[in-house]
């Protein structure tokens, strides 16, 4: 990130640009008490907005920051594993502008503020309105032309779906410059910015954004991964779900079933407790549920063992499987007992 580190908030790090400094003093400059105002109302609305982005992208574990630019904010973040999750992080933009824009509109009407916040609430409600809506239009690189994009990715080969993308953020440009743009330079500086990153992109063959395509050697990996497992070769299982690991853009359900895969035939190996750091990535499956239990019980984990009898995955369980375990976890609880009542 470049610029100054600001601060730090909610494990999130925030980066002021000087930019994005001289253009706070630019909106503040001459206009007095009132536009410095509008001015930390910007700013305010801008971290809002690209909070909204970074605490998602947190979720996801992406490790998020954000950078105030010269016109606005960015957020920067680790690569997301689908397009589902950065339609999302993309998304939460847009729709925390538009929760800040209703709070500042319906608060006023209940609550009797000070001039000072009134017009800040003003304020708000035009910048957060403008800040969602602009960002939804399908102009790369916002909010609305990262989804768009993503869209088109589902429509098009890779190649047509970027063309598409920057020639229709061209064409929506020249529309916002012929209606709306032509007397505020502000504006149109803005829009041809965005209009030289478009062309650009057109001239290189895309954006440079992440393509996910389905992984045929990750999927071949884990049919012959199954093949193995099912004819108890679990020392070849288990080889190919640790090969297939190792690759990328596997699909989650792949990789979701990998993990059952691997922890059921490392518990069958004997390495229990390698066998639980792969259990725990698991979808809870009756056979991942069994085989978590035995790890348990093998680990001598009586506490955790018993947890997991009361949950709902357990009760799946055929009912014999469910009377070995408990019979299991009794008896071991008693010979515990027994070992510290004789020590």
């Amino acid at each position: 990130m470049s610029g100054f580190r600001a601060f730090t908030l909610a494990n999130v790090p925030v980066w002021v640009s000087p930019w994005h400094v001289l253009f706070l003093v630019y909106l503040a400059w001459g206009t007095g008490r009132p536009g410095l105002i509008f001015s930390v109302c910007v700013a305010f609305s801008v971290l809002v907005h690209e909070f909204g982005h970074a605490l998602v992208a947190k979720i996801f574990r992406l490790s998020p920051q954000i950078l105030l630019t010269g016109f606005g904010g960015l957020t920067g973040h680790e690569r997301a594993q689908r397009d589902r999750d950065d339609a999302l992080i993309t998304a939460e933009g847009p729709a925390a502008s538009l929760l800040l824009w209703a709070v500042a509109a319906f608060v006023p009407r209940f609550v009797a503020l000070p001039p000072a916040l009134e017009h800040a609430a003003g304020s708000l409600r035009y910048i957060n309105l403008f800040l969602s809506l602009a960002n939804l239009l399908p102009l790369w690189p916002l909010d609305g032309g990262q989804l768009y994009r993503l869209a088109m990715l589902k429509l098009f080969k890779p190649v047509r779906a970027e063309r598409v993308v920057h020639i229709t953020a061209l064409v929506v440009l020249a529309a916002v410059i012929y209606f709306w743009g032509r007397g505020d330079m502000f504006l149109m500086l803005i829009m041809i910015t965005l209009g030289m990153q478009n062309i650009s992109a057109l001239r290189n063959g895309g954006s440079g954004a992440p393509i996910r395509q389905i992984n045929k050697h990750a999927v071949e990996l884990f049919r012959n991964a199954v093949i193995a497992y099912e004819r108890g070769d679990d020392q070849e299982a288990a080889r190919l779900c640790h090969q297939l690991r190792a690759e990328s853009n596997v699909a989650p359900e792949i990789m979701k079933r990998t993990w059952a895969l691997l922890g059921i035939t490392t518990t069958r190996k004997g390495e229990y407790e390698e066998a639980l750091s792969y259990l725990r990535r698991a979808p809870d499956s009756p056979e991942v549920v069994e085989a978590t239990a035995q790890c348990f019980y093998q680990l001598e984990m009586y506490e955790a063992l018993e947890a997991l009898v009361q949950t709902k995955a357990f009760e799946r369980l055929p009912s014999e499987t469910r009377e070995a375990v408990v019979k299991a976890l009794v008896d071991g609880i008693a010979a515990c007992r027994h070992q510290r009542e004789t020590a």
